[in-house]
């Protein structure tokens, strides 16, 4: 009888443990399945997900900071690749959320205890350099995701269109304008310049009023970077500059260093530009093309 109620009693204690395991099914939606999974979180914390499972964790690691066994063996799995080994060349980094909730045994509790583990990193503005106009050095804080979407600013009368990566490496694509194509450092310094060309137009500078008023600029500026940041790159960043590729579009040049921080133009560098492309106007027929400022 003793037995009896010691089994019982253990049975209970298991069966306890594992309805407070909080698990998956193989194909539950971790994202877009509705309130308090995954369409809950943040463009950043979503970002931040993806760029903590391309970090490298093991799935040791990913139990210890609370993700499930079978979600984390799963991810793992996947990131590897066939060899099951991380940096190898056959491994599969996650590209966004949809391919993260593709994976087995990822549904909403996965999601949860992700977000657990990387939340933190969203919790300070980690672009608040590129807020500040006067700062030609932009440093992240440590562990800050790479956008995985680019967000155009709002530029009022002016405006910054596209995006345009130079990878200064052997094999690095000069140019390419697809955002995804570029690297998890150049994508935070691309969106970090087009977040300083926002603070910039809150309040546009008088003389680039008067360039757009006095020449055949109509107000056009392109996201413009140079990208450092690769395997054996060809020097390093040296400062953003401003250059009028064509009388209708001046290039909003940045530049993202070795070590992942971003050269970015300045309200004072732009209207270092907008003076000396009035000066080239006023001589040519309100044509401005070839002005530029560093």
């Amino acid at each position: 009888m003793r037995n009896a109620s010691l089994f019982a009693l253990t049975l209970a204690i298991m069966t306890g443990c594992v309805a407070d395991e909080a698990t998956d099914g193989i194909d539950d939606p971790g994202f877009g399945g509705g309130k308090a999974d995954g369409d809950e979180l943040s463009t950043c914390e979503q970002d931040a997900i993806i760029t903590y499972l391309n970090e490298g964790p093991s799935a040791a690691a990913l139990e210890e900071a609370g993700v499930h066994a079978r979600a984390a063996a799963e991810l793992v799995k996947h990131r590897d690749g066939a060899d099951a080994r991380f940096g190898t060349d056959d491994d599969d980094r996650f590209d966004d959320v949809a391919e993260v909730d593709a994976v087995p045994y990822v549904g909403p509790a996965a999601v949860k205890q992700l977000h657990a583990a990387t939340g933190e990193r969203c919790a300070v503005d980690a672009y608040a350099d590129a807020r500040d106009v006067t700062k030609a050095l932009v440093v992240f804080p440590a562990g800050t995701p790479a956008p995985t979407s680019y967000d155009a600013p709002e530029g009022g009368a002016f405006y910054l269109s596209g995006t345009e990566f130079w990878q200064k490496w052997s094999g690095g694509k000069n140019p390419t304008y697809s955002f995804g194509e570029g690297t998890d450092a150049g994508r935070r310094c691309m969106q970090a310049s087009a977040i300083r060309f926002a603070a910039i137009m809150k309040d546009a500078p008088p003389e680039l009023v008067k360039l757009d008023a006095d020449t055949n600029w109509s107000g056009s500026f392109y996201n413009w970077n140079d990208d450092f940041s690769g395997p054996n790159a060809y020097g390093d960043g040296t400062g953003a500059r401003l250059w009028a590729w064509r009388t209708s579009l001046i290039k909003f040049i940045s530049q993202t260093k070795k070590d992942g921080s971003c050269l970015l133009p300045t309200r004072e560098m732009v209207v270092r530009q907008a003076v000396a492309c009035l000066e080239t106007g006023a001589g040519a027929m309100g044509e401005i093309q070839g002005c530029q400022v560093r």
